[in-house]
């Protein structure tokens, strides 16, 4: 038996890191199942932890002590904490926690315990793509797809054209990923894609765009005009295709009931084809209601990249699925694709069916043999080797910088000199477009929000020095020239989290706020913004779905588990001609070689197939 603190649930109150939610659930707990035991009230309040870290599960072979680790409490919670594991023979009569077969709150299987919500999202989320991907076993292969495929991919050579055998895959299948880092093609892929689905039915199908915030649906539906406008395509041919992508949460509003009643029949999103840009970004609950309310002749195509940052809320549903390491296909598979046209040889391997529907992207349009970004990008991908393989890396290409940032009073002095300065020179932009343009073409990010490193305390500070410097007018904390990011949906005015915005003061001397969302720029009235920040520095995770000329990612000044190989691959691929590191670069390395980790219940699903 494991001999506990006795305080452990009291220290971590004190300390802050059991907050109100866990106390107030445990009471609720014990009023309905009696007094729980130290076993269960542990993995209850751990397990709620790690889903507030984006884990839909709470491995049970890891110890209290580890737990906190692994969500960086601190030494202080250790202390308090059993340092060997919980034995499973102790929860064996708990009644809140059982196997899949009972009615409680958490679940105990593959030796994680869940949320039984959320082990039944997984459970429904694999079992209906498993269905999407059974339902076209024998498609009926014409002359007219081959021809086409071959109209839109004239691409020769002894190596597989991945681009043709996504578009040849989506011929077969009714589930695909699509999976590739920036510059491999996914916007071009995606444009023929929907080409070759028009053509073969007459320009009639019902297609939609998709993705998880509005910044990313405004760059996919931009992207994907500018690609469908070099395929010269008629004026009717062009009115076919959707004018813009939506949101995800837009896209199922509507799909579910608000009565107290359930409706007689499910609401279904009636497309033809739906294609999810920035999937990676979607998490276990948005994922799991995006693919229960597919009618059953919908196509589903998810494109991203595996080797990006998961999604905030609980869950790395996308990554999950992308588990085979290069791309492969059963002999079925590979014998369709063939008689589609896809001539080269493909690698074939018996496989699960989910596996066979995933297709990646790995040849890179943007960033040549010559690029730093590109060879940098790489080595951060295999997150192998040696330490110093990265220091030359960094020294070689000229597009790529570093400097030892400490944050002393001189060194944060110049950091923020820039933003306002920039705010300064701000006064002669007077188009909202191109003020945007004008912040787009340096990012500064951030590792953390919160801190006295984060983005929070640095866009605080520059907010500070604008009002003492008296640099703008500034009325009501808004001026000519702020940058500000949307942090939460507003229907109303149609914004979303993540769009940025400008604020510019007009000739009248009035102050209008004009918001990025999907492809347009809303003017908005200050006053009807609740829910923004000022956006000079931003997260990495903020940063999802953007381009920027110029990054420059600033580290922490002590290590942290969320600085991760994942978290600085995405802060990397945010730039398109230069990135900056901020930072010591041990500390920087040591974030590469950490590989970010994801405990959730799809993984070890998933892995059963």
């Amino acid at each position: 038996m494991i001999a506990y603190t006795k305080n452990w649930f009291e220290s971590g109150i004190d300390q802050g890191w059991i907050e109100q939610y866990e106390q107030e659930a445990v009471r609720f707990l014990e009023s309905e199942y009696g007094e729980l035991s130290q076993s269960e009230r542990l993995c209850f309040v751990f397990t709620s932890l790690f889903q507030k870290a984006g884990h839909t599960a709470l491995p049970l072979y890891l110890s209290p002590v580890e737990w906190a680790e692994r969500l960086d409490l601190g030494e202080i919670s250790n202390a308090k904490l059993p340092d060997v594991p919980i034995n499973r023979e102790q929860l064996s009569n708990s009644s809140i926690i059982s196997a899949d077969d009972q009615f409680t709150p958490l679940v105990l299987e593959d030796g994680l315990i869940s949320f039984r919500k959320n082990r039944s999202r997984e459970r429904g989320l694999l079992k209906r793509l498993s269905l999407l991907n059974s339902e076209n076993t024998d498609p009926v292969i014409t002359p007219l797809q081959r021809n086409l495929l071959q109209k839109l991919f004239n691409a020769t050579g002894t190596e597989p054209d991945w681009q043709k055998t996504a578009a040849a895959m989506s011929l077969i299948k009714s589930f695909m990923i699509i999976s590739g880092g920036p510059g491999t093609g996914k916007t071009t892929t995606v444009a023929r894609i929907l080409a070759l689905h028009q053509q073969l039915n007459h320009y009639s199908l019902k297609i939609a765009l998709a993705a998880p915030t509005g910044k990313a649906a405004g760059r996919m539906g931009e992207a994907l005009n500018n690609e469908l406008n070099k395929l010269g395509l008629t004026a009717d041919e062009r009115a076919a295709f959707p004018s813009e992508a939506k949101t995800v949460h837009r896209l199922l509003s509507g799909t579910e009931s608000r009565g107290l009643l359930p409706p007689v029949e499910k609401k279904r999103l009636r497309y033809d084809l739906i294609i999810v840009d920035e999937a990676s970004m979607i998490d276990l609950n948005l994922m799991y209601r995006l693919v229960t309310h597919l009618s059953d002749h919908t196509k589903l195509i998810l494109l991203g990249d595996k080797d990006q940052l998961a999604s905030v809320e609980a869950g790395s549903v996308f990554a999950d699925l992308c588990r085979k390491p290069s791309n492969a296909f059963t002999p079925e598979s590979a014998a369709l694709l063939k008689r589609l046209g896809v001539d080269q040889d493909l690698p074939e391997k018996n496989q699960a069916e989910l596996d066979d529907s995933i297709l990646y992207l790995t040849k890179s349009y943007r960033f040549g043999s010559d690029s730093g970004i590109g060879t940098l990008a790489a080595a951060i991908q295999k997150g192998e080797g040696d330490p110093s393989d990265i220091q030359a890396t960094i020294s070689k290409f000229d597009e790529l910088q570093h400097t030892d940032f400490n944050f002393t009073a001189e060194q944060l002095d110049s950091l923020l000199k820039e933003p306002v300065e920039m705010i300064a020179a701000a006064a002669k932009h007077s188009d909202p477009g191109d003020l945007l343009a004008y912040w787009k073409k340096t990012a500064r990010l951030s590792v953390l929000r919160h801190g006295l490193t984060g983005s929070d305390r640095l866009n605080q500070l520059v907010e500070e020095r604008i009002s003492t410097m008296r640099v703008a007018r500034v009325q009501n904390g808004w001026y000519h020239g702020r940058l500000i990011m949307v942090t939460q949906n507003d229907y109303n005015l149609g914004v979303f989290n993540g769009d940025l915005g400008v604020c510019l003061e007009n000739e009248e001397g009035a102050l209008w706020v004009y918001v990025e969302s999907g492809s347009q720029l809303k003017r908005i009235h200050p006053g009807r913004l609740m829910n923004v920040n000022s956006a000079y520095f931003l997260t990495v995770h903020k940063s999802q779905g953007s381009e920027f000329d110029q990054v420059r990612l600033l580290l922490p000044r002590k290590d942290t588990p969320i600085l991760t190989r994942e978290l600085i691959y995405t802060a990397i691929t945010r730039a398109r001609t230069s990135f900056s590191l901020l930072g010591d670069l041990n500390l920087f390395e040591k974030g590469v070689f950490r590989k970010s980790e994801r405990y959730t219940g799809l993984h070890h699903l998933i892995q059963k197939l």
